[in-house]
């Protein structure tokens, strides 16, 4: 029995460690970048001379993030889909379920698609969830679930963050779906970025129908299982508790059954255009990143917002690429203030590699940590989305962004990323820095440089998988 005992035990070790070989290996082949889909990008029609269909909101502020779900929820009369890589059953993210709920109390169709990951973490020991998922007319798709099956290929994450409301709007940006992005949290929070689309034809909204048909897709992938609800008398206590909080939220938002100003507090867009990285759960082409390089071509000025930066060779010679014809500025987590231990720790490691493509570094001590994923192309491109400027966005994850052409919302962010700069510590190639008129420095303690020097030395084989 001992030997029979001991020899099984081997075999899973070795299994464990054949899991573990095969996920942190496979991500070194990344797919090199794929010359139809920039045949395709030539065929495409990113900017529009007059203005069209859909208009837009830029939203920065996260109680406000809360507020437009709750709006767009409370609103819905047929369908609502809620895709996000990040639910948690917490404060806020409880108030989306209490929404929810109620949306499908009185029988809107709901689909909701989750990372199998965080589902497994987050969702599966949730009563409010599990009640909700229970409504027949309420189906929950779960990425790439976490099974015996499916342990070769648990990098592969679905980070797309949107709601579709009605066929007729849907918000799409980085946050995700819990406390540390919505709500009016002061402690352990993101700022983050989403952009709320505003259909106001009959269905001839463009980038709604990219969506759309991107939803669908992924929805019928094999990677996705979905289960379908059925209502249970041992629910009753969660339905009561996701009730009440939905009463005191119509105390606090009192509009968020009645709101009708879509088109009143939205601007104008000349055209938007929806890019992914593509759905499957496996090795990606880095197609937004080629998306990006293609729209920066004949650029003067690009600004890039991303957390941090964790590059390989190919996206190294994209920023030199653009730096060579263009004035190319990255805003980034400064490591003092950054929420992300893995982003603070490979810049420090390839700091010298990144202002060696030519770039201006800005170097952000924000308030929080700024979660923020955009681009900014001359004075009318905006790109905004999920997309990290690191090799996991850009070989191993679904990513959504918008190619938003609209000088009012260009001009929006172009003057948060100004106030960004002023709290920033600007790094040149050359060694030069230089503090903006906001910075506002902060000294690491012997106990965190203690922590990033170990980090540097553990994160270096895995810098694919960040």
């Amino acid at each position: 029995m001992k030997k029979i005992l001991k020899r099984t035990g081997k075999i899973f070790c070795l299994f464990l460690l054949i899991v573990v070989l095969v996920n942190v290996l496979s991500p070194l082949f990344c797919r090199k970048p794929d010359e139809k889909y920039v045949e395709s990008l030539r065929k495409t029609e990113f900017t529009s001379e007059t203005a069209g269909v859909e208009r837009i909101c830029c939203i920065d502020d996260n109680e406000e993030a809360l507020l437009w779900r709750l709006r767009m929820i409370g609103t819905a009369k047929e369908s609502i889909v809620l895709s996000t890589f990040d639910l948690r059953a917490d404060d806020n993210g409880t108030k989306i379920l209490a929404a929810l709920n109620c949306a499908a109390a009185r029988g809107v169709k709901i689909q909701l698609l989750i990372d199998g990951i965080y589902q497994q973490l987050f969702l599966a020991g949730s009563n409010d969830f599990q009640a909700l998922a229970s409504y027949e007319n309420v189906e929950v798709g779960v990425y790439n679930p976490v099974t015996p099956v499916n342990l070769f290929k648990v990098n592969y994450r679905m980070h797309d963050k949107y709601l579709i409301v009605d066929e007729k709007m849907y918000l799409l940006g980085g946050r995700n779906s819990n406390d540390i992005f919505l709500g009016n949290q002061t402690k352990g929070i993101n700022e983050d970025r989403d952009i709320l689309v505003y259909d106001t034809s009959e269905g001839q909204g463009e980038s709604l129908n990219q969506l759309e048909d991107y939803f669908h897709k992924i929805w019928k992938e094999s990677c996705v299982s979905i289960k379908k609800g059925k209502q249970s008398s041992r629910y009753t206590d969660a339905y009561r508790h996701m009730e009440e909080i939905y009463i005191s939220l119509l105390k606090r938002y009192n509009d968020i059954e009645t709101y009708s100003a879509w088109e009143k507090d939205t601007i104008e867009a000349n055209k938007i255009t929806l890019i992914n990285n593509g759905i499957e759960a496996g090795r990606k082409t880095p197609q937004v990143l080629q998306t990006i390089q293609y729209l920066t071509e004949n650029a003067d000025h690009v600004i890039i917002q991303t957390p941090y930066v964790i590059c390989n060779g190919y996206m190294y010679d994209v920023l030199q690429g653009i730096s060579d014809h263009a004035k190319l500025q990255i805003v980034l987590n400064a490591v003092e203030k950054g929420s992300n231990p893995w982003g603070c720790t490979d810049y420090l490691n390839q700091k010298k590699k990144i202002l060696e493509t030519g770039a201006d570094v800005y170097e952000l001590m924000n308030d929080y940590p700024v979660h923020t994923k955009a681009v900014l192309i001359n004075d009318r491109l905006s790109v905004v989305g999920s997309y990290n400027l690191d090799m996991r966005s850009t070989y191993l994850d679904t990513e959504l962004m918008l190619v938003i052409d609209s000088e009012k919302l260009s001009q929006q962010i172009h003057e948060t990323e100004s106030d960004y700069m002023e709290k920033s510590k600007e790094v040149l190639a050359n060694g030069q820095e230089t503090e903006g008129a906001k910075y506002q420095g902060k000294v690491l303690n012997r106990k965190k440089k203690l922590y990033y020097g170990v980090l540097r030395i553990i994160i270096r084989p895995l810098r694919q998988l960040l």
